[in-house]
Formats: C-alpha cells, sequence, structure tokens
C-alpha cells in the first residue's frame, strides 16, 4: 500500500516558465499523491505536462515531460531479459523509494583515476533501490542547469526535493525534477542494440525507432543492418561532439552509453540526461582534471564499442560493415571537432580500436546461442575483453590527438605521452607487453602520431 511522501522543496530553478497548478500536479507525482507513471525499468518517472513549461530565455522552447528520479523503481518482467535484478524479483507494479541498498551494481568494476594520478579500478557508491540520496538530486539539478547555461544540450532542471525522514546510510533522501520535449521513454541505445535488433518485439520502440531514421533522413527498410548503420553513424558524430562539449563546459564523470542518451526530435540532436554521478572539475587539481577528461574519452570510446557484443548485437552485425561505416571514427571526428587534425590519422587509430575488440567479439559470435538462451550473465561477461586494458590503449592511442585540441588548452598539464605510456605499464605489469602490441598494429607509430 503505497503512503504519500512527506518533502520539503529545496531548490526551483528560475529559468524555467511553469504554472503554479502544473508544478503542484508534478510534485504530486513525487510525492505519490498520484502515482507516477514508469514508462520504462529503473528508478524514473515521466509526468506528460497538462500545460507546457518554457524557458525565460527562449520562450519559444516548449517543455512538455517532467521526469522524476529517485521517486521509486519499476522491475518488469518483461524488460529484464539480460539484465541484473533491482528488486530481489521481479514487479509488474512500481514501488516507492526504500532504504535497502542496491549493492549488484555497486560491485561492477570501473576504470578510474586514484588519488595517485594512476589507473585504478574504482566502485560507484551503493544506492538505495528505487531512490538517491539528495546529494545527487542536487548534483543532477546543478549540472543540468551548468550544461543548459554553456548551450550543451541537456535535460533542463526544474525542481530538487529532500523527503522527511527517508535516510541512507546517514544521507537524506531526495528526488530531482528535469524537463524535456520527448514524451517517449526510449533513449539512442534502442538504435543500436534493442528495438533495431529485436524488430516485432515492442511496437513503441519500432515506432520510436523509425522515427529517428526518419529524422535523420535515412531511406530504406528500417530492419536492414546498413540502414541501421548508417543512423548510428551519423548519431555517433553527434555523441562524440556532445562528450567534447560536456568537458568542456567544466564537468566529468558521465557514463555515454547510448542507454544515457536521449534523441530530440524537435531540435534533431542528442542530449544528454542521467547527470548525477557527474562532477565539476574545477574540484580536481590540474593533472587530475586532464586525467579524468582523457579517462571519459576511453569510457566514449569503451561504451560505444562494446555493446556491438551484448546478445541482441550479436546476430546483427558485420565485421564487414563496422569497418565500412565505421561508426568509432564518426565518434572521434565528433568528438575532435573544430581542431587541426587528420582524418586519416583518427582512422588509423579506430582501425587499431577494432583490431583489439574484433577477436573477442568473434568469440561472442560464436557462442552466441547458448549466450541468448543459456548463459548466466557472470559466464557472459567472462567471455568480454579486458576493459581496463582496452580503456587504456584508448586513451594512449588517442592521447597526441588530444594534445593538440581545444580540451587540451583547457586543461593544461605537463604530461607527455611517455609519461602516460609510464603509467599504463605501472598499472597494467606484464600486459603492458600487449598493449605495446596492439599500439604498433600498423606496423609503424607514424602511420598515426605523424599524419597530423
Amino acid at each position: 500500500m503505497s503512503q504519500i511522501l512527506e518533502y520539503e522543496l529545496t531548490h526551483c530553478y528560475e529559468g524555467v516558465n511553469i504554472s503554479d497548478s502544473e508544478l503542484d500536479r508534478v510534485l504530486s507525482a513525487a510525492s505519490w499523491q498520484t502515482k507516477p507513471k514508469f514508462l520504462r525499468r529503473g528508478r524514473v518517472a515521466r509526468h506528460l505536462l497538462q500545460e507546457p513549461a518554457s524557458l525565460k530565455k527562449n520562450p519559444e522552447r516548449q517543455l512538455t515531460v517532467a521526469k522524476l528520479k529517485g521517486i521509486g523503481v519499476y522491475d518488469p518482467a518483461k524488460f529484464g531479459k539480460y539484465r541484473d535484478h533491482i528488486l530481489g524479483e521481479f514487479s509488474d507494479e512500481p514501488l516507492q523509494p526504500t532504504t535497502k541498498p542496491l549493492d549488484e551494481f555497486a560491485v561492477y568494476p570501473h576504470v578510474g583515476i586514484n588519488n595517485l594520478g594512476e589507473f585504478a579500478i574504482v566502485y560507484g557508491a551503493v544506492a538505495p533501490i528505487g531512490g538517491i540520496v539528495y546529494e545527487r538530486a542536487l548534483r543532477e539539478y546543478r549540472n543540468a542547469m551548468t550544461l543548459y547555461e554553456h548551450n550543451v544540450p541537456s535535460i533542463i532542471p526544474l525542481a530538487v526535493l529532500k523527503y522527511n525522514g527517508m535516510i541512507f546510510q546517514d544521507q537524506p533522501m531526495g528526488a530531482v525534477i528535469s524537463l524535456s520535449s520527448e514524451p517517449a521513454p526510449y533513449r539512442l541505445s534502442e538504435v543500436q542494440y534493442l528495438a533495431a535488433t529485436q524488430r516485432g518485439q515492442n511496437p513503441g520502440a519500432d515506432a520510436y525507432y523509425d522515427k529517428v531514421c526518419e529524422s535523420l533522413d535515412i531511406d530504406g527498410d528500417p530492419a536492414d543492418e546498413t540502414v541501421r548503420m548508417q543512423a548510428i553513424q551519423i548519431l555517433a558524430r553527434q555523441t562524440g561532439k556532445l562528450m567534447r562539449d560536456f568537458s568542456l563546459a567544466g564537468l566529468y564523470r558521465y557514463s555515454p552509453e547510448w542507454s544515457n542518451f536521449e534523441y530530440s526530435f524537435e531540435r534533431k540532436e542528442v542530449f544528454l540526461t542521467d547527470l548525477d554521478s557527474v562532477r565539476d572539475i574545477a574540484e580536481l587539481s590540474l593533472e587530475h582534471q586532464r586525467l579524468q577528461i582523457l579517462r571519459d574519452l576511453g569510457s566514449l570510446v569503451y561504451r560505444l564499442i562494446g555493446k556491438f557484443g551484448t546478445p541482441t548485437s550479436l546476430d546483427h552485425y558485420s565485421l564487414k560493415n563496422l569497418l565500412a561505416y565505421d561508426p568509432l571514427a564518426e565518434m572521434l571526428l565528433g568528438y575532435f571537432t573544430g581542431d587541426d587534425l587528420s582524418e586519416d590519422g583518427i582512422r588509423a587509430v579506430s582501425r587499431i580500436l577494432w583490431n583489439a575488440y574484433f577477436p573477442y567479439l568473434c568469440l561472442l559470435k560464436r557462442h552466441r546461442k547458448a549466450i541468448q538462451t543459456e548463459w548466466s550473465s557472470p559466464r557472459r561477461r567472462s567471455y568480454k575483453m579486458d576493459h581496463d586494458l582496452f580503456y587504456i590503449l584508448a586513451i594512449t592511442a588517442l592521447y597526441p590527438f588530444f594534445q593538440k585540441s581545444a580540451l587540451s588548452k583547457q586543461y593544461p598539464f605537463d604530461l607527455s605521452q611517455a609519461d602516460l605510456m609510464a603509467k599504463a605499464e605501472r598499472y597494467l605489469g606484464e600486459r603492458y607487453e600487449y598493449l605495446e602490441y596492439l599500439l604498433a598494429y600498423q606496423g609503424n607509430s607514424e602511420a598515426f602520431y605523424g599524419t597530423f
């Protein structure tokens, strides 16, 4: 039985025009006075505004949807295939936020930078099931404000609230409310490895993917691999530029999986949506600023390339087309937009990265039927490539380009290629020899370092 959640409204963004009655309706859903609507798996509900909001600086831009994060959780069985449970078991009804820890996601290893400025494996903070601590809710609100003020496409901040009496690990819990113009709950992942590779399973997702292709002016059968690759190619370049602009706005630590990008049909652009883990880079030393921006670049590369090996992708991408359309190179060309760099050099590095990934992709393809029907998630993950080595490969291979970029000028620090390789060697140990081999794929480092 749901109960009304008492709260304190702590922040409300002054840059948005929204009626008092509409704000009351949104807050009513956030406090469960009215039942919130969860349209997809997770802890985010969506509220369609009866009276559209607008931006004070641009009143013609209409905001029609409120995104409410931290107000509960929805984990139905139909959306759970190939996914870890959020709850102890699936539930077809959304539940209110709890103070129970979500331990499973906190044990996932991530490549990070430690206090000494060295590569390290780090783990995320434990979160409450269905909820969010107030500090992170406030962080998403402030990050959205920063991005909007820097003209970086993202959700628009609206409000932050703190729940009364709800404490998780000595921290108050809360919720954050943001605005956009996209009513559908789908993300770019539908284009890469969900709807586009599972036609007929979800009519709403199919329609969303078809609409994306139409918005991008791509003709042909949406089920065809070449149509899908054209869409991915265009969107990859957009995500690259978006993450460049995100870093230039003074932020770091975004998870750039395509499940964390939304698409604006009104503006025909990709925008950022999950911002509670993002931090202000000004809190770091100059050395750590540069290293964290590089880590974000490595994550951008890994998150794109790795999803071609998900169970739903294994039947749908040929090596020939991945190389022909090369979404990785497109993403990197977007990331280095405006920099005086060689496209041939970028494509040479892209080939190095594909060369490192393809043996693992082919191994997964070999076992695709068992992966799709029998294997557990831990067993499937054991066949994936060493993601930490791949991160470091991406960072070290791309560093010469980074050094000549606008990002390097904004985050100056005297870190040479040799210094970076020494950090890689200290972390990788005997695997460093394999890193050197992969970097020498073209037979001569001048193939990519000497083509600027």
